[in-house]
């Protein structure tokens, strides 16, 4: 008969409010945890895929730099790049200025009127 108070007594005590409600607040506290680590777990990812695109991107800029300095290293790439950066040229070149005809500007300007609106002008 002991034995079976005993066990109605810590059945008692184990589906009591208090025991519940202490389940109910460590299982929250579990799930919150669980919820946070996942969040930084995305967060983590996403700084990993930005790194790694910056890293691409920081290799290709630095395959570009090196190609443009083994041209700057021979003497066609230095006359190139000073002609380019000081617009200068050689003794006895001379430089030309292409400067564009106005009447082709004007018609390049101009937009062309769609079918109806030509129409409609006629009407007018």
């Amino acid at each position: 008969m002991r034995e079976f108070q005993r066990k109605q007594h810590k059945r008692r005590f184990l589906y009591s409010r208090f025991v519940l409600l202490a389940l109910l607040i460590v299982l929250a506290l579990v799930i919150k945890a669980v919820w946070g680590a996942y969040g930084r777990e995305q967060e983590g990812t996403a700084n990993l895929e930005r790194a790694q695109n910056g890293l691409a991107a920081l290799r290709a800029r630095s395959t570009e730099l090196e190609e443009k300095l083994a041209h700057l290293k021979t003497l066609e790439g230095i006359e190139a790049e000073i002609r380019e950066q000081f617009q200068m040229s050689k003794p006895g070149e001379k430089m030309v200025v292409v400067i564009p005809d106005k009447s082709s500007e004007e018609a390049i300007s101009e937009p062309r009127q769609s079918f109806v609106s030509r129409l409609f002008d006629i009407f007018r």
